[in-house]
Protein backbone atom coordinates (compact mmCIF):
# COMPACT_ATOMS: atom_id res chain seq x y z
CA UNK A 1 0.00 0.00 0.00
CA UNK A 2 2.92 2.40 0.94
CA UNK A 3 4.23 1.84 -2.20
CA UNK A 4 1.50 2.07 -4.58
CA UNK A 5 0.72 5.60 -2.47
CA UNK A 6 4.02 6.57 -3.86
CA UNK A 7 2.42 6.70 -7.39
CA UNK A 8 0.47 9.39 -8.56
CA UNK A 9 -2.00 7.38 -10.46
CA UNK A 10 -2.21 5.02 -7.85
CA UNK A 11 -3.50 8.20 -5.58
CA UNK A 12 -5.44 9.69 -8.24
CA UNK A 13 -7.27 6.24 -8.62
CA UNK A 14 -7.33 6.28 -4.63
CA UNK A 15 -9.21 9.99 -4.42
CA UNK A 16 -11.62 8.80 -7.31
CA UNK A 17 -12.66 5.51 -5.48
CA UNK A 18 -13.12 7.41 -2.20
CA UNK A 19 -15.55 10.10 -3.72
CA UNK A 20 -17.48 7.29 -5.11
CA UNK A 21 -17.48 5.42 -2.00
CA UNK A 22 -19.09 8.66 -0.32
CA UNK A 23 -21.40 9.22 -2.46
CA UNK A 24 -24.68 9.89 0.66
CA UNK A 25 -26.33 6.74 -1.35
CA UNK A 26 -24.03 4.42 -0.48
CA UNK A 27 -23.04 5.64 2.47
CA UNK A 28 -26.78 5.81 4.27
CA UNK A 29 -26.72 1.76 2.52
CA UNK A 30 -23.11 1.53 4.48
CA UNK A 31 -24.27 2.73 7.84
CA UNK A 32 -27.43 0.54 7.44
CA UNK A 33 -25.62 -2.27 7.11
CA UNK A 34 -23.17 -1.70 10.22
CA UNK A 35 -26.06 -1.16 12.42
CA UNK A 36 -28.44 -3.74 11.27
CA UNK A 37 -25.39 -6.31 11.56
CA UNK A 38 -24.75 -4.69 15.22
CA UNK A 39 -28.16 -5.35 16.55
CA UNK A 40 -27.76 -9.10 15.59
CA UNK A 41 -24.51 -8.99 17.10
CA UNK A 42 -26.03 -7.86 20.25
CA UNK A 43 -28.44 -10.44 20.26
CA UNK A 44 -25.43 -12.95 19.43
CA UNK A 45 -23.94 -11.43 22.63
CA UNK A 46 -26.84 -11.84 24.84
CA UNK A 47 -27.20 -15.32 23.76
CA UNK A 48 -23.43 -16.32 24.46
CA UNK A 49 -22.61 -16.93 20.69
CA UNK A 50 -20.49 -13.67 20.41
CA UNK A 51 -17.43 -12.17 22.75
CA UNK A 52 -15.67 -8.92 22.42
CA UNK A 53 -12.58 -11.09 21.58
CA UNK A 54 -14.59 -11.43 18.34
CA UNK A 55 -14.99 -7.86 17.99
CA UNK A 56 -11.87 -8.36 15.14
CA UNK A 57 -13.24 -10.70 13.35
CA UNK A 58 -16.51 -9.17 13.23
CA UNK A 59 -14.92 -6.20 11.87
CA UNK A 60 -13.38 -7.80 9.01
CA UNK A 61 -16.04 -9.57 7.97
CA UNK A 62 -18.10 -6.30 7.73
CA UNK A 63 -15.15 -4.27 5.67
CA UNK A 64 -14.13 -7.58 3.31
CA UNK A 65 -17.02 -9.74 2.89
CA UNK A 66 -20.57 -7.76 3.73
CA UNK A 67 -19.30 -5.05 1.64
CA UNK A 68 -18.10 -7.05 -0.98
CA UNK A 69 -21.24 -8.55 -1.48
CA UNK A 70 -23.34 -5.27 -1.41
CA UNK A 71 -21.84 -3.97 -4.52
CA UNK A 72 -22.78 -7.29 -5.65
CA UNK A 73 -25.35 -6.97 -4.94
CA UNK A 74 -27.13 -5.68 -8.33
CA UNK A 75 -26.04 -8.94 -9.82
CA UNK A 76 -28.61 -11.06 -7.39
CA UNK A 77 -31.81 -10.37 -9.26
CA UNK A 78 -29.85 -11.57 -12.48
CA UNK A 79 -28.61 -14.89 -10.96
CA UNK A 80 -30.87 -17.67 -9.73
CA UNK A 81 -29.42 -19.53 -7.12
CA UNK A 82 -26.89 -16.26 -5.65
CA UNK A 83 -28.11 -16.89 -2.38
CA UNK A 84 -28.30 -20.58 -2.18
CA UNK A 85 -24.57 -20.57 -3.33
CA UNK A 86 -23.64 -18.09 -0.59
CA UNK A 87 -25.10 -20.37 1.70
CA UNK A 88 -22.91 -23.04 0.32
CA UNK A 89 -19.55 -21.26 0.60
CA UNK A 90 -20.17 -20.39 3.82
CA UNK A 91 -21.31 -23.72 5.71
CA UNK A 92 -19.69 -25.97 3.83
CA UNK A 93 -16.98 -28.32 6.02
CA UNK A 94 -13.78 -26.62 4.28
CA UNK A 95 -14.75 -23.36 6.72
CA UNK A 96 -13.23 -25.71 10.03
CA UNK A 97 -9.91 -26.51 7.71
CA UNK A 98 -9.62 -23.08 6.59
CA UNK A 99 -9.45 -21.95 10.36
CA UNK A 100 -7.47 -24.72 11.27
CA UNK A 101 -4.95 -23.39 8.27
CA UNK A 102 -5.14 -19.61 9.91
CA UNK A 103 -4.58 -21.15 13.38
CA UNK A 104 -1.83 -23.00 12.72
CA UNK A 105 0.29 -21.68 10.19
CA UNK A 106 4.04 -22.81 9.06
CA UNK A 107 7.29 -20.39 10.75
CA UNK A 108 7.14 -17.02 9.13
CA UNK A 109 9.93 -18.09 6.88
CA UNK A 110 8.20 -21.19 5.37
CA UNK A 111 5.49 -18.84 5.02
CA UNK A 112 7.53 -16.15 2.65
CA UNK A 113 8.93 -18.56 0.67
CA UNK A 114 5.69 -19.84 0.23
CA UNK A 115 3.96 -17.08 -1.00
CA UNK A 116 6.29 -16.11 -4.28
CA UNK A 117 6.69 -19.72 -5.14
CA UNK A 118 2.54 -20.17 -5.07
CA UNK A 119 2.44 -17.36 -7.75
CA UNK A 120 5.14 -18.71 -9.65
CA UNK A 121 3.68 -21.76 -10.12
CA UNK A 122 0.04 -20.42 -10.49
CA UNK A 123 1.23 -18.37 -13.15
CA UNK A 124 3.50 -20.92 -15.00
CA UNK A 125 0.62 -22.79 -14.42
CA UNK A 126 -1.84 -20.43 -16.44
CA UNK A 127 0.20 -20.23 -19.81
CA UNK A 128 0.72 -23.84 -19.54
CA UNK A 129 -2.78 -24.85 -19.12
CA UNK A 130 -3.84 -24.42 -22.91
CA UNK A 131 -0.56 -25.73 -24.98
CA UNK A 132 -0.33 -28.73 -25.55
CA UNK A 133 3.36 -29.11 -25.83
CA UNK A 134 3.82 -27.75 -22.43
CA UNK A 135 1.45 -30.75 -21.01
CA UNK A 136 3.84 -32.55 -19.07
CA UNK A 137 5.09 -29.04 -17.71
CA UNK A 138 1.53 -28.90 -16.58
CA UNK A 139 1.40 -32.25 -15.16
CA UNK A 140 4.94 -31.41 -13.23
CA UNK A 141 2.92 -28.41 -11.54
CA UNK A 142 -0.18 -30.40 -10.50
CA UNK A 143 2.24 -32.91 -9.03
CA UNK A 144 3.60 -30.28 -7.00
CA UNK A 145 0.33 -28.72 -6.08
CA UNK A 146 -0.71 -32.27 -4.51
CA UNK A 147 2.89 -32.90 -2.46
CA UNK A 148 2.12 -28.88 -1.32
CA UNK A 149 -1.68 -30.05 -0.36
CA UNK A 150 -0.90 -32.85 1.68
CA UNK A 151 1.97 -31.17 3.46
CA UNK A 152 -0.49 -28.83 4.88
CA UNK A 153 -2.82 -31.16 5.45
CA UNK A 154 -0.21 -33.43 7.54
CA UNK A 155 1.02 -30.05 9.43
CA UNK A 156 -2.53 -28.65 10.42
CA UNK A 157 -3.59 -32.67 11.58
CA UNK A 158 -0.39 -32.79 13.77
CA UNK A 159 -0.90 -29.31 14.93
CA UNK A 160 -4.82 -30.28 16.03
CA UNK A 161 -3.81 -33.38 17.18
CA UNK A 162 -1.39 -31.37 19.44
CA UNK A 163 -3.35 -28.53 20.79
CA UNK A 164 -7.07 -31.25 20.21
CA UNK A 165 -7.64 -29.82 24.32
CA UNK A 166 -7.46 -25.92 22.99
CA UNK A 167 -9.38 -26.06 20.24
CA UNK A 168 -12.33 -28.44 21.96
CA UNK A 169 -14.03 -25.24 23.52
CA UNK A 170 -16.68 -22.97 23.57
CA UNK A 171 -14.59 -20.15 22.22
CA UNK A 172 -13.30 -21.91 19.55
CA UNK A 173 -16.63 -22.91 18.32
CA UNK A 174 -18.03 -19.62 18.07
CA UNK A 175 -14.79 -18.16 16.26
CA UNK A 176 -15.78 -21.36 13.75
CA UNK A 177 -19.65 -20.32 13.59
CA UNK A 178 -19.15 -16.49 13.75
CA UNK A 179 -19.24 -16.05 9.73
CA UNK A 180 -22.02 -18.42 8.77
CA UNK A 181 -23.76 -16.92 11.59
CA UNK A 182 -23.18 -13.20 10.30
CA UNK A 183 -23.90 -14.65 6.48
CA UNK A 184 -27.36 -15.98 7.66
CA UNK A 185 -28.47 -12.77 9.24
CA UNK A 186 -26.92 -10.66 6.43
CA UNK A 187 -28.73 -12.40 3.68
CA UNK A 188 -32.43 -10.75 4.54
CA UNK A 189 -30.61 -6.95 4.20
CA UNK A 190 -28.67 -8.38 0.87
CA UNK A 191 -32.10 -8.94 -0.35
CA UNK A 192 -33.70 -5.71 0.47
CA UNK A 193 -30.97 -4.15 -0.87
CA UNK A 194 -31.14 -5.58 -4.34
CA UNK A 195 -34.88 -5.15 -4.65
CA UNK A 196 -34.05 -1.60 -4.38
CA UNK A 197 -31.62 -1.20 -6.31
CA UNK A 198 -33.64 -3.21 -8.97
CA UNK A 199 -36.76 -0.76 -8.48
CA UNK A 200 -35.20 2.33 -8.66
CA UNK A 201 -32.89 0.88 -12.14
CA UNK A 202 -36.51 0.31 -13.92
CA UNK A 203 -37.95 3.67 -12.34
CA UNK A 204 -35.28 5.43 -14.15
CA UNK A 205 -36.61 4.06 -17.36
CA UNK A 206 -40.28 4.44 -16.58
CA UNK A 207 -38.58 8.51 -15.93
CA UNK A 208 -38.02 8.66 -19.88
CA UNK A 209 -40.87 6.66 -21.28
CA UNK A 210 -43.65 9.02 -18.99
CA UNK A 211 -42.59 12.72 -18.89
CA UNK A 212 -46.02 13.26 -17.11
CA UNK A 213 -44.84 13.21 -13.16
CA UNK A 214 -47.59 12.40 -11.73
CA UNK A 215 -48.35 9.40 -13.44
CA UNK A 216 -44.76 8.82 -13.31
CA UNK A 217 -45.55 8.65 -9.34
CA UNK A 218 -48.71 6.52 -9.61
CA UNK A 219 -46.55 3.84 -11.92
CA UNK A 220 -44.42 3.72 -9.29
CA UNK A 221 -46.98 2.96 -6.76
CA UNK A 222 -48.98 0.62 -9.01
CA UNK A 223 -45.46 -1.48 -9.40
CA UNK A 224 -44.41 -2.02 -5.64
CA UNK A 225 -47.71 -2.65 -5.03
CA UNK A 226 -48.61 -5.23 -7.55
CA UNK A 227 -45.16 -7.17 -8.59
CA UNK A 228 -43.65 -6.94 -4.83
CA UNK A 229 -40.53 -9.35 -4.68
CA UNK A 230 -41.03 -10.34 -8.26
CA UNK A 231 -38.58 -8.28 -9.75
CA UNK A 232 -38.38 -10.39 -13.03
CA UNK A 233 -42.19 -9.22 -14.16
CA UNK A 234 -40.92 -5.93 -12.65
CA UNK A 235 -38.59 -5.39 -15.78
CA UNK A 236 -40.62 -7.27 -18.17
CA UNK A 237 -43.79 -4.61 -17.81
CA UNK A 238 -41.19 -1.76 -17.93
CA UNK A 239 -39.54 -3.54 -20.94
CA UNK A 240 -43.60 -4.19 -22.58
CA UNK A 241 -44.07 0.11 -22.03
CA UNK A 242 -43.24 1.43 -25.81
CA UNK A 243 -45.75 -1.39 -27.21
CA UNK A 244 -48.75 -0.54 -25.20
CA UNK A 245 -47.92 3.19 -24.28
CA UNK A 246 -49.85 3.80 -21.36
CA UNK A 247 -51.13 7.49 -21.18
CA UNK A 248 -53.61 7.28 -18.22
CA UNK A 249 -54.09 5.97 -14.89
CA UNK A 250 -56.83 3.48 -15.91
CA UNK A 251 -54.31 1.96 -18.70
CA UNK A 252 -51.45 1.77 -16.68
CA UNK A 253 -53.51 -0.57 -14.68
CA UNK A 254 -54.59 -2.43 -17.54
CA UNK A 255 -51.71 -3.00 -18.26
CA UNK A 256 -50.27 -4.88 -15.49
CA UNK A 257 -53.16 -6.67 -15.39
CA UNK A 258 -52.83 -7.91 -18.73
CA UNK A 259 -49.04 -8.46 -17.96
CA UNK A 260 -50.16 -10.51 -14.14
CA UNK A 261 -52.75 -12.41 -17.06
CA UNK A 262 -49.73 -13.32 -19.05
CA UNK A 263 -47.59 -14.93 -15.90
CA UNK A 264 -50.80 -17.19 -15.16
CA UNK A 265 -51.40 -18.50 -18.57
CA UNK A 266 -47.42 -18.96 -18.63
CA UNK A 267 -47.88 -21.16 -15.44
CA UNK A 268 -51.33 -23.38 -17.07
CA UNK A 269 -50.70 -22.73 -20.78
CA UNK A 270 -53.86 -24.00 -23.16
CA UNK A 271 -53.26 -26.94 -25.39
CA UNK A 272 -52.62 -26.01 -28.89
CA UNK A 273 -54.33 -28.13 -32.03
CA UNK A 274 -51.00 -29.77 -34.11
CA UNK A 275 -52.36 -27.80 -37.72
CA UNK A 276 -52.51 -24.43 -35.32
CA UNK A 277 -48.82 -24.99 -33.96
CA UNK A 278 -47.24 -25.48 -30.98
CA UNK A 279 -47.57 -23.93 -27.33
CA UNK A 280 -45.06 -21.30 -27.37
CA UNK A 281 -43.80 -22.55 -23.58
CA UNK A 282 -43.70 -26.10 -24.75
CA UNK A 283 -41.66 -24.77 -27.87
CA UNK A 284 -39.11 -22.73 -25.76
CA UNK A 285 -37.78 -25.85 -23.81
CA UNK A 286 -37.39 -28.32 -26.86
CA UNK A 287 -33.61 -27.91 -26.90
CA UNK A 288 -32.12 -29.18 -23.97
CA UNK A 289 -29.26 -27.12 -23.76
CA UNK A 290 -29.46 -24.18 -21.51
CA UNK A 291 -27.79 -21.80 -23.82
CA UNK A 292 -30.55 -22.63 -26.82
CA UNK A 293 -33.30 -22.14 -24.31
CA UNK A 294 -35.00 -18.70 -24.81
CA UNK A 295 -36.11 -16.08 -23.06
CA UNK A 296 -39.63 -14.96 -22.26
CA UNK A 297 -42.36 -15.05 -25.02
CA UNK A 298 -43.32 -11.62 -25.04
CA UNK A 299 -45.02 -9.48 -27.44
CA UNK A 300 -42.91 -7.64 -29.96
CA UNK A 301 -44.69 -5.94 -32.56
CA UNK A 302 -47.66 -5.83 -34.24
CA UNK A 303 -49.31 -8.19 -32.90
CA UNK A 304 -46.19 -10.46 -33.15
CA UNK A 305 -44.95 -12.32 -29.88
CA UNK A 306 -41.20 -13.98 -30.03
CA UNK A 307 -38.70 -15.50 -27.88
CA UNK A 308 -34.84 -15.91 -28.41
CA UNK A 309 -32.16 -18.04 -26.99
CA UNK A 310 -28.86 -16.68 -26.52
CA UNK A 311 -25.83 -17.99 -28.87
CA UNK A 312 -24.49 -21.46 -27.98
CA UNK A 313 -20.35 -20.90 -29.14
CA UNK A 314 -17.74 -23.06 -28.74
CA UNK A 315 -14.91 -22.18 -25.89
CA UNK A 316 -11.95 -20.10 -27.00
CA UNK A 317 -13.67 -19.08 -29.91
CA UNK A 318 -14.09 -15.44 -30.33
CA UNK A 319 -15.07 -14.96 -33.97
CA UNK A 320 -18.59 -15.11 -32.95
CA UNK A 321 -19.83 -17.98 -34.69
CA UNK A 322 -22.71 -19.44 -32.89
CA UNK A 323 -26.28 -20.89 -32.78
CA UNK A 324 -29.50 -19.75 -31.88
CA UNK A 325 -32.88 -20.58 -31.32
CA UNK A 326 -36.06 -18.54 -31.58
CA UNK A 327 -39.90 -19.07 -31.73
CA UNK A 328 -42.50 -16.87 -33.13
CA UNK A 329 -46.16 -16.71 -33.57
CA UNK A 330 -49.22 -15.19 -31.51
CA UNK A 331 -50.06 -14.71 -28.03
CA UNK A 332 -51.08 -18.01 -27.79
CA UNK A 333 -49.69 -19.65 -30.13
CA UNK A 334 -46.50 -20.68 -31.71
CA UNK A 335 -46.42 -21.35 -35.82
CA UNK A 336 -42.56 -20.87 -36.52
CA UNK A 337 -39.51 -22.59 -35.02
CA UNK A 338 -36.00 -21.42 -36.18
CA UNK A 339 -32.41 -22.65 -35.60
CA UNK A 340 -29.84 -20.07 -36.70
CA UNK A 341 -26.32 -21.39 -37.62
CA UNK A 342 -24.58 -17.98 -37.80
CA UNK A 343 -20.73 -18.22 -39.50
CA UNK A 344 -18.51 -14.89 -39.20
CA UNK A 345 -15.31 -17.06 -39.67
CA UNK A 346 -15.91 -20.38 -41.58
CA UNK A 347 -12.28 -21.73 -40.83
CA UNK A 348 -13.09 -21.33 -37.68
CA UNK A 349 -16.50 -23.37 -37.53
CA UNK A 350 -15.15 -26.43 -35.75
CA UNK A 351 -17.44 -28.52 -34.18
CA UNK A 352 -19.90 -26.44 -34.59
CA UNK A 353 -21.70 -27.25 -37.96
CA UNK A 354 -22.17 -30.91 -36.25
CA UNK A 355 -23.56 -29.74 -33.45
CA UNK A 356 -26.07 -27.98 -35.55
CA UNK A 357 -26.68 -30.43 -37.52
CA UNK A 358 -27.73 -32.39 -34.34
CA UNK A 359 -29.75 -29.82 -33.05
CA UNK A 360 -31.56 -29.37 -35.74
CA UNK A 361 -32.23 -32.90 -36.42
CA UNK A 362 -33.37 -33.04 -32.45
CA UNK A 363 -35.90 -30.45 -33.20
CA UNK A 364 -37.49 -32.32 -35.66
CA UNK A 365 -37.81 -35.12 -34.30
CA UNK A 366 -39.54 -33.28 -31.38
CA UNK A 367 -41.00 -30.59 -32.77
CA UNK A 368 -43.12 -32.92 -35.66
CA UNK A 369 -43.05 -36.04 -34.25
CA UNK A 370 -41.57 -38.29 -36.34
CA UNK A 371 -38.23 -39.68 -37.35
CA UNK A 372 -35.99 -37.07 -39.40
CA UNK A 373 -35.86 -37.91 -43.34
CA UNK A 374 -32.50 -39.11 -44.75
CA UNK A 375 -32.94 -36.08 -47.20
CA UNK A 376 -32.76 -33.23 -44.53
CA UNK A 377 -29.90 -35.28 -42.69
CA UNK A 378 -27.98 -35.05 -46.03
CA UNK A 379 -28.73 -31.90 -46.81
CA UNK A 380 -27.82 -30.07 -43.47
CA UNK A 381 -24.26 -31.98 -43.88
CA UNK A 382 -23.72 -30.62 -47.48
CA UNK A 383 -25.05 -27.42 -46.47
CA UNK A 384 -28.02 -27.04 -49.47
CA UNK A 385 -31.68 -25.64 -49.83
CA UNK A 386 -34.28 -27.75 -48.92
CA UNK A 387 -38.17 -27.78 -48.46
CA UNK A 388 -40.59 -30.11 -48.30
CA UNK A 389 -43.62 -30.64 -46.22
CA UNK A 390 -44.56 -33.27 -43.33
CA UNK A 391 -48.28 -33.82 -42.73
CA UNK A 392 -49.64 -30.05 -41.39
CA UNK A 393 -45.44 -28.74 -41.18
CA UNK A 394 -43.25 -26.86 -43.80
CA UNK A 395 -39.87 -27.66 -43.38
CA UNK A 396 -36.87 -25.36 -44.86
CA UNK A 397 -33.24 -25.04 -45.09
CA UNK A 398 -32.00 -21.74 -46.37
CA UNK A 399 -28.25 -20.68 -46.95
CA UNK A 400 -27.69 -17.36 -47.32
CA UNK A 401 -24.02 -16.09 -48.25
CA UNK A 402 -22.99 -12.53 -46.94
CA UNK A 403 -20.80 -11.83 -49.84
CA UNK A 404 -17.95 -10.55 -47.74
CA UNK A 405 -14.58 -11.02 -47.21
CA UNK A 406 -15.08 -14.03 -44.45
CA UNK A 407 -17.59 -15.48 -46.96
CA UNK A 408 -19.53 -15.74 -43.67
CA UNK A 409 -22.94 -16.94 -44.03
CA UNK A 410 -26.12 -17.75 -42.34
CA UNK A 411 -27.67 -21.39 -41.66
CA UNK A 412 -31.47 -21.30 -41.28
CA UNK A 413 -33.78 -24.51 -40.43
CA UNK A 414 -37.22 -23.45 -40.09
CA UNK A 415 -40.38 -25.76 -38.83
CA UNK A 416 -43.73 -23.79 -39.66
CA UNK A 417 -46.98 -24.47 -39.78
CA UNK A 418 -47.56 -21.51 -41.89
CA UNK A 419 -46.80 -22.11 -45.75
CA UNK A 420 -46.43 -18.54 -46.78
CA UNK A 421 -43.85 -17.65 -44.08
CA UNK A 422 -40.07 -17.37 -45.79
CA UNK A 423 -37.14 -17.22 -43.89
CA UNK A 424 -36.10 -13.72 -43.53
CA UNK A 425 -32.33 -12.95 -45.27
Amino acid sequence: MIVGLCIDSVRNSLKDILKTLFVWKIMIWLLAMVVYISIFIYGFYQAGLWTPELLKDTIFYMLFSATVSMFKASKISEGKHFFLQMLKENLKLGIVFEFLIGQYPFPLWIELFIIPMAVLLAGMQGATRSDTKSGIVNKLIKFIWTIAGVIVICHVSYSFIQHIRDLLSIDTLRQILLVPNLTLIFIPFLYALSLRIVYEEQFVLLRFKLKNKKLQRFAERQAILKFKNDLTGLKRWVNRWNLSRPQTRGEIVATINDFKAQQQLEKAPPTVPPQLGWSPYWAKELLSDEKLRPTFYDPVYEGKWAARSGNLKLDKDWSGNGINYSVTGTKLVANELELRLTVYEPPKIGSLGITFREKALILYKVAVGSEPPLKLNSSLINLKKLKFKHGCYYITLEKSTWGNITEGYDLIFIISTTPQLQPII
